[in-house]
């Protein structure tokens, strides 16, 4: 039994080292000193397209968002911009008519009943906008602020016939001395360096960044009305048809964040929930697609939904290890490193009170925060749900 629960243990413990440090280590080395290639658009044979978001209520971001805008460098006779506003019962509808972009076509389809994001793409695609007209997509956050030449790297690999998605690199713009401002953004750089990486080496980026990325418009297809993460959705559809996501480094938008330990494990819950919705739809890619798709889709994104079981796992054996044979020196070692752990966050909290912030404390304990989230969104997939309509993040 000894045994058996040690083999558990070290299994566990070895599966979440490799999700979060040596995958990421493996794509590191085996993309060194590789970059996008490919036909590629010249800016005379840009196509056209379209930049479409929905918004609820955005009335702290919007004139920004707006302006913004107007300031993309992509030719304005082959950009159109769609926005769809969900109903929102702030000054959101207000600013947009005071502040419409001049250098576009804009267009603004106001639908009179709350519906949630995915449902009003699904009736901006189905009834407000031609997707013949278009050949590529820019679905884009209305939170989301893009570098001016933004739209033409995402644009230009698809040139490619091969390419079917395109995501950009988000960088999070947290107020400085926020609680998590420094363990967001280093998160935050290494899912972009995994996500670019990924395109590089397999053509599947698991999941685009949802706050900005082009895709091709032969490969959106209708999003359940009660899907939460209506992006991941869309980016494995186009796996799943064997086109390539790919991620463009150069591509770079910003978002804002408040910091808040709080707000962003609401964030996280939210996403596990659409996280396992999604895999619910599409785990047949493991095995029914070649490995490029396979094996970074459990590395990288099944093996991460589930660290908080292996973590739950790792606790509970290591208990039972402990009441079983507590005077071996392996186990009263795991023992006493499982109860650091475990304790670490609260001496976190502790200090954070009296204004001290210990860096690798603070990683910790976002850490087992997000993984406490994800846990807590996977509970609330199972319950079901029934609308795709949520209360956004709090905005700068």
């Amino acid at each position: 039994m000894i045994d058996f629960l040690t083999i558990i243990l070290i299994f566990s413990i070895a599966l979440v080292v490799y999700n979060y440090l040596l995958y990421p280590a493996i794509l590191s080395f085996l993309a060194r000193g590789k970059s996008l290639k490919g036909a590629c658009y010249s800016l005379e044979e840009l196509p056209k397209i379209a930049l479409v978001f929905a918004a609820y209520n955005e009335e702290k971001v919007i004139v920004q968002k707006l302006h913004n805008i107007d300031q993309l460098d992509y030719p304005s006779t082959l950009l159109d911009v769609h926005l769809g506003l969900d109903h929102p019962n702030d000054q959101t509808a207000t600013l947009i008519q005071q502040n419409i972009p001049s250098n576009f076509s804009f267009n603004v389809h106001h639908f009179k009943e709350r519906c949630g994001k995915a449902n009003v793409l699904n009736k901006m695609f189905n009834y407000s906008l031609q997707l013949t007209d278009y050949d590529i997509i820019v679905m884009m956050d209305a939170n989301i602020i893009s570098k001016e030449n933004c739209l033409i790297e995402l644009v230009r690999y698809f040139k490619n016939p091969k390419v079917g998605l395109v995501g950009a690199v988000v960088e999070n713009t947290i107020l400085v001395g926020s609680e998590i401002a420094e363990q967001e953004q280093f998160y935050m750089a290494k899912e972009s360096e995994i996500k670019v990486n990924e395109g590089l080496l397999f053509g599947a980026t698991i999941g685009a960044f949802g706050a900005c990325y082009a895709i091709r418009t032969k490969h959106i297809v209708p999003i359940p009305s009660n899907f939460l993460m209506e992006d991941f959705y869309l980016s494995l559809n186009v796996l799943k048809e064997d086109a390539w996501c790919i991620t463009n480094p150069a591509a770079i938008v910003y978002e804002g964040l408040t910091g808040s330990m709080h707000e962003e494990f609401k964030r996280k819950r939210r996403i596990s929930t659409g996280n396992f919705q999604n895999l619910k739809a599409y785990i047949h890619l493991v095995w029914t697609k070649n490995w490029r798709i396979g094996f970074p889709f459990v590395s990288h994104k099944i093996l991460r939904w589930f660290s908080p079981f292996l973590i739950l796992l790792s606790i509970i054996t290591c208990v039972a290890l402990y009441i079983l044979d507590g005077g071996n020196a392996f186990i009263r070692c795991a023992f006493v490193l499982m109860l650091i752990n475990l304790i670490s966050p609260a001496l976190d909290i502790v200090l954070k009170r009296v204004n001290i912030s210990v860096n690798l404390l603070r990683i910790h304990r976002y850490f087992l925060s997000m993984n406490i989230a994800v846990f807590l969104g996977f509970i609330d997939w199972l319950r079901g749900v029934k609308t795709n309509i949520w209360k956004p993040t709090e905005r700068l």
